[in-house]
């Protein structure tokens, strides 16, 4: 699995970042975001989980076909690949182990919900605009997102969007009561005029007011769980 791995040009310990990518894949797009957070000394790893799937096509930016990728790939996999990439970050010399925290961004923001629901070594979660619910489960897919929450022994993070046909606000309702009623530490916020995947500025959905105000949400709540990692 290729992983795509950018920090601080040094030798000292960094608190880590695992970036999971949207339904593209790893592409340039991804790569920016691993740089910028990586200008903010972070040590960031940013996995291809469809690496090697069959039927990945040529061409990333076909969405049906990459959805269908996607839709192939078990859930339990990805996690699994997510583990590995962990493995990987906290046996670095140059990586904080009890500082390490996951970020995901619309379909990355499920699956790094659902692998921080089952990495208790993970510092943090950070879900951009992530499906809480599926259309339906299948073998591959056999449990919603939200249906996770019960195992998350982090603080979370989320970004949605307002007007989002894949995120209806009573599927936010949803999560946020099951994260209440877990009693898991939480904040949630809602951009009431941003579309789906409003922080990615090579989409006609970016939105530049909601994406600097995630940016500054997001650098706020990992600058607080590095200084005070949850282990």
């Amino acid at each position: 699995m290729p992983v795509f791995v950018v920090g601080p040009d040094d030798s000292k310990p960094h608190a880590g970042l695992i970036v999971v990518h949207e339904i593209f894949g790893l592409n340039d797009h991804i790569k920016g975001v691993a740089r910028r957070f990586a200008q903010e000394s972070l040590r960031v790893y940013a996995p291809d989980l469809f690496a090697g799937t069959p039927g990945l096509p040529d061409n990333r930016d076909d969405l049906d076909a990459m959805r269908n990728v996607w839709a192939s790939i078990p859930d339990s996999q990805l996690i699994a690949d997510l583990k590995a990439v962990l493995a990987m970050a906290i046996s670095a010399n140059d990586v904080q182990q009890d500082k390490i925290g996951t970020i995901g961004y619309c379909m990355g923001g499920a699956i790094a919900f659902m692998f921080a629901c089952e990495a208790p070594d993970l510092a943090w979660v950070i879900d951009y605009y992530g499906r809480i619910r599926y259309p339906q489960t299948s073998d591959k897919k056999p449990r919603h997102p939200f249906e996770y929450t019960g195992g998350l022994n982090c603080p979370m993070l989320g970004l949605f969007s307002g007007i989002d046909e894949l995120i209806p606000p009573t599927d936010i309702e949803l999560l946020s009561t099951r994260l209440q009623e877990l009693g898991k530490p939480h904040k949630l916020k809602v951009y009431p005029d941003a579309p789906h995947a409003f922080f990615n500025d090579e989409r006609e959905s970016y939105r530049a007011d909601a994406a600097a105000d995630a940016w500054i949400l997001t650098m706020d709540f990992i600058a607080q769980r590095t200084e005070s990692a949850v282990k």
